[in-house]
């Protein structure tokens, strides 16, 4: 009797769900999971622009004020990696025993709350433990490792394009944060702009995942990628409930087992050596040893950032026509030729192939490598699939923008740490496109 009054028909004969509100009732006339990626969007957003790929901005004038070599700033990428490797393998059961919506809560409320602590350091061991607390326990909470995990929750048959727009959240801030950043710290200084975009944070997510956010679609009796528990029959006559039915279910201990997972884990390692290594210097790359200020280089992440947005949409579509190993393989080698055109091609003409190569032909690393697991071992362990592969994963982040660093600390250059990373990367494109580890 609930479950009548709950619900309604639309004018098509679908099934709609009326949802609890604090003050009432409210009703949408669709799949209530378009709504969940509306709100993983913003929250990768958040993640990415304000405490994500955006930190490098902040290494000039934190050295300029704070006289701190680049090896020692960058120490604290490397501090929020080891962080995170004690952290994730208790996230991931935790995802799926309670789901995302209380863990996102969490993880926006500590990650605001550092990013505001962020603007009285003074020491760099307190730089190191702030932004190890901001991305461990807040950044991979409120996004980073909850967001592919909740939309794979949602969607199985249309998992590429709806992971495809919800972690488009991350070029996205990028690309809206990067200029506005930059424009902050020289009118404001970079201590008040770590204080704003904290409060910003706050502000923009906790009352949007309190509201809005839904763990799972059996938690509403709704089935993935349909409106009812019954499903709804499309076009062709085909239920769409049918893909979630047939997908495979994997423990973390069967996936553990098999040759395929541990292939996948050195391929994926190998990528994000070279490129979170690449992508943690390439502003001090572009002022140090390219000659441009600060207000410059963030405009080049904002393109590099728009790129991403077609890199995002386009690979979200493909993958789901072609075989999952194919694309990745193809997007790793567009990652590694943009780098290297990084070195090798003249200035500016460089940043452009940059932009191009990684922006917007292999910017969506962040959109497949979750899809990768999700798509082989399936939806019900995936939060402790995703948990339990974070510390494998993180562990590039460990020595690659810090080896790269401290390189250029010895010899005044990039070129070195780049080039060494650039082979690296396109070896990892050999495993993908084995048969033997996925189709």
């Amino acid at each position: 009797m609930q479950r009548q009054r709950n619900e309604s028909r639309a004018t098509d004969g679908s099934v709609v769900r009326a949802m609890p509100w604090p003050l009432g009732r409210w009703r949408v006339p669709f799949f209530y999971g378009w709504i969940v990626v509306g709100v993983v969007f913003l929250a990768e957003f958040a993640s990415s622009g304000m405490g994500g790929q955006t930190v490098s901005l902040f290494f000039k004038p934190m050295r300029d004020d704070l006289g701190w070599s680049l090896s020692r700033l960058v120490g604290a990428v490397t501090a929020q990696a080891i962080a995170g490797i004690i952290v994730a393998p208790f996230l991931g059961p935790l995802l799926d025993r309670f789901g995302t919506r209380p863990i996102m809560l969490f993880g926006a409320i500590v990650a605001g709350g550092g990013l505001v602590l962020l603007m009285a350091v003074q020491a760099v061991w307190q730089f190191w433990l702030l932004y190890a607390i901001v991305g461990a326990l807040g950044l991979s909470e409120l996004g980073q490792i909850t967001g592919p995990v909740a939309i794979a929750k949602w969607f199985v048959r249309r998992r590429g394009r709806a992971m495809a727009l919800a972690t488009l959240g991350q070029p996205v801030g990028g690309l809206v944060m990067a200029p506005i950043i930059g424009l902050l710290i020289a009118a404001v200084g970079w201590r008040n702009t770590w204080a704003l975009m904290g409060g910003t944070l706050l502000a923009l997510m906790v009352p949007t995942l309190f509201i809005f956010m839904r763990s799972r679609p059996e938690d509403m009796g709704l089935k993935p990628d349909s409106e009812s528990s019954g499903g709804r029959a499309t076009a062709d006559g085909t239920d769409v409930v049918t893909a979630a039915a047939a997908e495979p279910v994997w423990t973390l201990r069967e996936a553990m087992l098999t040759r395929s997972f541990w292939l996948l884990v050195i391929a994926l390692d190998l990528v994000s050596l070279s490129a979170g290594a690449i992508s943690a210097n390439l502003v001090p790359f572009l002022t140090e040893q390219q000659g441009m200020s600060n207000a410059r280089a963030s405009w080049v992440l904002t393109a590099f950032f728009g790129a991403a947005i077609f890199s995002r949409l386009g690979w979200g579509f493909l993958v789901e026509r072609v075989p999952m190993r194919v694309c990745l393989a193809t997007l790793i080698v567009c990652r590694c030729v943009g780098t290297l055109a990084l070195l090798v091609v003249p200035y500016p003409f460089n940043i452009v192939s940059y932009v191009v190569g990684v922006g917007l032909l292999g910017g969506s690393f962040g959109l497949l490598q979750p899809m990768v697991f999700a798509n082989y071992y399936g939806r019900a362990f995936f939060g402790t699939i995703s948990g339990s592969l974070r510390p494998f994963l993180a562990l590039p982040q460990l020595v690659g923008p810090l080896f790269v660093a401290v390189l250029f600390d010895l010899t005044g250059s990039f070129n070195l740490g780049f080039f060494i990373m650039v082979p690296l990367g396109l070896r990892a494109s050999q495993a993908p496109r084995s048969r033997q580890v996925i189709t």
